[in-house]
């Protein structure tokens, strides 16, 4: 299976405001400067790309609708067998964690029994969990956001014992031979990280110096850190960005002491861009209130339900969220395909949210982005 995902444009630059001269010249292209619009309005700056802007603002407006489609769209035309037993090994952070009974409001639905192997993330723990999957042998597995390399003889075997695998938010294909549909693909996340960029071109009013925090453990997350910084590039040149790398060791530990300690050294830096939400934002709301940094915008993607209160109490600026129930509901139907014996779904569409305090529909728990999610999968699949 190979969905059609939307490509974004490429490119980075870091471009600062020219000399006395080159101004003149380009006063004199131009017919004179104007002035920016929304926040940072009032600024006169040569190197602020109004069209880049105004397209920046496009974006944001647009992605700031609540979305109405499903990832699938093609009902599922023969019956659907109960019984099947799935396993869903959790890659170890929170945003993972949150899956889990996601998926099991599905499986539920279906007639099917789930369940959940934890890990931490680290190659150790994932390898065994994919060998504690060949002991139990299940129908179906799915996973997400791991690299098949730490596991691909597991992930064979899995196959030869008629194993189907669907997976969520890797770097890894589908093959139609052991690796069966994939979700969440590089060319996907790309439209993450262009949401990023744009919002922070459109709060910055093409000005912006931003930080982009990677936890480059997981491959997947760098298909956004790179759509972030080339759509910036080509939406803002008067905008800078840079990147703070985050060890998975340091996760639920020292993660708000390393940005507030990047952001005191770079004091131009007013926008930080986190990877996962979940994952990084913990606890940062606070270190920035302690250490004077009141002044500094956050955006993420993938909340987990304390960034929806940080954003719901004005602490948190916004997010893009992680098409939670959209992405488990289609890896769920991926396999109610295969043991239908019908193909599995070639015009894949993934939604896209940017959610602030104003369109957040709750902040008490993970919402889906389509609001009707669970009853548009429940009648492709005939299930209720």
């Amino acid at each position: 299976m190979n969905a059609n995902f939307r490509a974004r444009p490429a490119g980075h630059a870091l471009a600062t405001v020219a000399a006395a001269f080159s101004l003149t010249l380009f006063l004199g292209a131009c017919g004179g400067p104007s002035a920016a619009t929304g926040p940072g309005a009032g600024t006169v700056d040569s190197a602020i790309d109004q069209a880049g802007l105004s397209e920046a603002r496009a974006i944001v407006a647009e992605h700031s609708k609540r979305p109405t489609r499903i990832p699938n769209a093609e009902p599922i035309t023969k019956p659907i067998p109960k019984g099947k037993n799935i396993t869903f090994l959790s890659c170890g952070n929170s945003t993972c964690n949150l899956e889990a009974d996601i998926i099991k409001e599905a499986t539920d639905a279906l007639g099917w029994s789930l369940t959940t192997i934890s890990s931490d993330g680290t190659p150790e723990k994932v390898k065994a969990a994919w060998q504690q999957v060949l002991r139990t042998k299940p129908d179906g597995v799915i996973y997400t956001a791991t690299d098949r390399a730490i596991f691909n003889a597991e992930l064979t075997e899995a196959s030869a014992m008629g194993i189907e695998v669907v997976a969520c938010c890797t770097t890894d294909p589908a093959d139609d031979k052991v690796l069966d549909f994939v979700i969440g693909t590089p060319e996907e996340t790309k439209s993450v990280g262009r949401l990023l960029a744009a919002w922070v071109v459109d709060q910055s009013a093409g000005q912006g110096h931003a930080v982009y925090v990677d936890l480059s453990a997981f491959k997947i997350l760098g298909t956004i850190r790179d759509s972030f910084t080339e759509t910036v590039a080509s939406l803002c040149p008067g905008c800078s960005t840079d990147k703070l790398d985050i060890p998975i060791t340091a996760l639920g530990k020292d993660v708000p002491d390393r940005i507030v300690s990047y952001l005191r050294s770079h004091p131009k830096v007013k926008y930080v861009v986190l990877s996962v939400d979940g994952g990084l934002g913990s606890g940062l709301p606070a270190a920035l209130k302690a250490a004077g940094l009141g002044d500094v915008k956050v955006i993420g993607e993938g909340p987990d339900e304390t960034t929806l209160q940080y954003i719901a109490g004005g602490q948190q600026q916004a997010t893009v969220t992680f098409p939670y129930y959209e992405e488990m509901f289609s890896l769920v139907d991926a396999l109610a395909r295969k043991f239908a014996g019908v193909p599995t779904d070639q015009g894949i569409v993934v939604p896209d949210w940017i959610v602030d305090a104003k369109n957040m529909p709750t902040s008490d728990k993970i919402f889906p982005v389509v609001a009707d999610v669970k009853e548009q999968y429940f009648k492709l699949w005939a299930a209720s």
